[in-house]
């Protein structure tokens, strides 16, 4: 149960967050328990004469025991208030997230010119912390060849540079548009093998520039920009060069690493490349250029691989054609409005249902209506709360995959029926077991023709476990009072989160910019990556970034203020290290006092659970001596404090200082120099 204080008691904010101080119901521990019980001799069984080998006392400690977890959950009765509270609301957690992997189709060369691999072809492997298998499902359909990218060609103006695609790497990347792209600089990719028809599927792996802080601009309603760089891909034939159509480009014109599939055609001849015609004649091969045709690039473009056969693989499985098994009520008389999905957790908003109602009328009809025109599909929500007695609507428990259908006030009831619902499909899987390591060893679960290899180069991103109760319930407040919708920079934060599983804190700065200068219109939105494997904060990815901007603005129904312009950018660090000087207690191993008190340091300069309320490092925040002071004091095996210095940025501050942070940055810990002196005199 979370109680709120009145805003005097909370310093006179009213945005302050609910405090949690209802008491235990019961005192949970065992000895508590024992004492209760001997309490209560003298006026149950005043003729027992208690002795420490009676066996009385024996069976005494063992109910103590036993009682313990019992009352332990009878103390979570406000965790479970709170949560079902929440849940009426239609307020829910964070899902599980699937990892997405490129996956890398090799063909043999007796293969045809094309093999379909469809949409939705399973995939096995090992998942990650060997947990067993996890399933990937291919996002799109997949046109295989058993064309080898056998060259590449850089072009830019009259000259030409022929490469190698197995010397161009991430050490040795190669400038796709030369170093100043202009109109005209073209790449020439030259496939050797049959023709690949109908789509060839090409990844572009590029090396992203040293970007200080990445950020992504939504909402702001301006058009496309006309210095942005805009590409043209076409075909090599005998006739001259043939516009190629897109039918897909992840890569947003070579500015970011993805997938562009691009058509074919059957008569695509294998020709010499025209800068190259005094080659030898292996060089004869299908050529796909791809050029500038206007634009402009902050950075040249720089490819490290370039990939045949790619496509996307997302950590999940569907499920198809499942009849729910129904839940007993536990009146009986009650109709039943509870079924359970065989696989889980489930993953939100999959589940699509349809329920076999005939129709009364339709018992003496002489044409009976159709199976299809029976079967009414019914709609996911959050909750049933606010739904209408004919509304034909349904709420599912991701983690147990339980669906709860109205009661006829809340929401339309299930008609009577025998094995009358079912799950037309659905996905389960998701979550950090489908965070696989790159070269998985994915292997197909059907056949797929002509099959040589299946190769994922990178591991799979993106994978995240559900968000604990836990978490939940300590934004649940925030989530009920924006109740979807953002008003206040608040509500924004708590929106936010929800975007990506590596999320750790979003702020919102309203009407200004990361350097302090107004911006009226705007927000930015400041977002701080999760909790790594290594323990330390990780740095949110663009994709990243563009899934919280989506989350905004760009979602079906977006959440930020209408005409806003939301800024979403990477949090910047600046790095912090602390020289501190102190007096040890006798009999301290000092190497382990000075572990303790560089842990005690960054956890309280800790951006996601540090500063004075553990939400997090407030942005640029100065640092207070006196309070780091005191940080370092409460060590246990520190008797004295004689100096504590702050570096901020490579820049001492001085000793009995606070050490100012530039505008909305978020301290970075670093090395901090502990030195325990001894004292003599009264000084060190």
């Amino acid at each position: 149960m979370l109680w709120w204080r009145s805003a005097a008691e909370r310093g006179g904010d009213p945005d302050a967050q609910p405090v949690e101080d209802f008491p235990d119901l019961l005192d949970d521990t065992s000895r508590a328990i024992r004492d209760a019980v001997r309490s209560r001799i003298a006026g149950f069984t005043p003729d027992w004469k208690v002795a420490a080998a009676d066996a009385g006392v024996a069976l005494v400690k063992v109910f103590g025991e036993q009682a313990e977890p019992v009352a332990q959950r009878a103390n979570r009765l406000r965790e479970k208030y709170a949560r079902e509270q929440l849940r009426i609301a239609g307020v829910r957690g964070r899902g599980p997230r699937a990892g997405l992997v490129q996956v890398v189709v090799s063909l043999l060369e007796t293969a045809p010119e094309g093999v379909l691999v469809p949409a939705a072809t399973q995939l096995t492997a090992t998942g990650a912390g060997g947990t067993g298998q996890v399933v990937f499902e291919t996002v799109r359909d997949l046109w295989a060849t058993p064309s080898r990218l056998r060259m590449l060609v850089t072009q830019a103006g009259t000259r030409a540079a022929r490469l190698d695609p197995a010397e161009v790497t991430w050490q040795a990347p190669t400038l796709a548009l030369g170093r100043h792209p202009e109109p005209g600089n073209a790449l020439w990719l030259g496939l050797a093998g049959p023709v690949p028809f109908s789509r060839l599927a090409l990844a572009f792996e590029l090396v992203a520039e040293a970007v200080a802080q990445p950020s992504v601009v939504a909402g702001d309603g301006r058009p496309r920009q006309a210095e942005e760089p805009a590409l043209v891909w076409e075909l090599l034939t005998d006739d001259g060069l043939v516009p190629a159509e897109v039918h897909a480009d992840e890569t947003r014109a070579l500015r970011q690493s993805g997938i562009v599939e691009v058509g074919t055609v059957r008569d695509w001849p294998a020709l010499r490349h025209p800068g190259l015609l005094d080659a030898p004649p292996e060089t004869e091969l299908r050529w796909l250029r791809v050029g500038l045709l206007f634009g402009r690039y902050d950075a040249p473009p720089r490819v490290a691989a370039v990939r045949v056969n790619a496509v996307m693989a997302e950590g999940v499985e569907t499920v198809r054609d499942e009849i729910l098994e129904p839940i007993e009520e536990p009146i009986r008389s009650s109709p039943t409005r509870r079924f359970r999905l065989s696989r889980t957790p489930v993953l939100r908003g999959t589940v699509r249902l349809v329920v076999d109602a005939p129709d009364p009328a339709d018992l003496f009809d002489v044409a009976p209506a159709r199976p299809a025109e029976r079967e009414r599909a019914w709609v996911e929500v959050p909750t049933l709360a606010r739904s209408r007695p004919y509304d034909q609507h349904f709420v599912v428990d991701e983690p147990s995959g339980v669906v709860t259908f109205g009661d006829g006030v809340n929401g339309a009831a299930v008609p009577a029926g025998f094995r009358h619902v079912r799950a037309v499909s659905y996905r389960t899987g998701g979550g950090r077991a489908t965070a696989v390591r790159a070269s998985a060893g994915l292997v197909p679960r059907q056949t797929i023709p002509f099959l040589s290899e299946i190769e994922n180069p990178a591991p799979a991103a993106g994978a995240a476990d559900g968000e604990p109760v836990e978490e939940l319930v300590a934004r649940g407040p925030a989530l009920v009072r924006a109740r979807g919708r953002a008003v206040t920079p608040a509500d924004l934060e708590a929106l936010a989160v929800a975007a990506s599983g590596e999320i750790g804190r979003v702020v919102a700065v309203a009407g200004a910019d990361l350097d302090g200068t107004r911006r009226r219109g705007q927000v930015t939105v400041v977002v701080v990556g999760a909790r790594g494997d290594d323990g330390r904060t990780l740095v949110p990815t663009e994709a990243t970034l563009g899934a919280v901007a989506r989350q905004l603005v760009d979602a079906g129904e977006p959440v930020a203020p209408l005409g806003a312009r939301v800024v979403v950018r990477a949090a910047r660090f600046i790095p912090v290290t602390l020289e501190v000087a102190l007096q040890p207690d006798d009999d301290v191993d000092r190497a382990a006092l000075a572990g303790a008190v560089a842990r005690a340091i960054d956890g309280h300069l800790d951006p996601l659970t540090g500063g004075e309320d553990g939400r997090g490092w407030p942005l640029g925040q100065p640092l207070g001596w006196r309070r780091l002071v005191s940080v370092v004091a409460s060590v246990p095996g520190v008797a004295s404090v004689g100096r504590v210095g702050v570096v901020v940025g490579g820049r001492p501050t001085g000793a009995c200082r606070d050490a100012p942070l530039p505008p909305c940055t978020l301290p970075w810990p670093g090395h901090h120099l502990i030195l325990p002196v001894e004292v003599e005199g009264g000084r060190p």
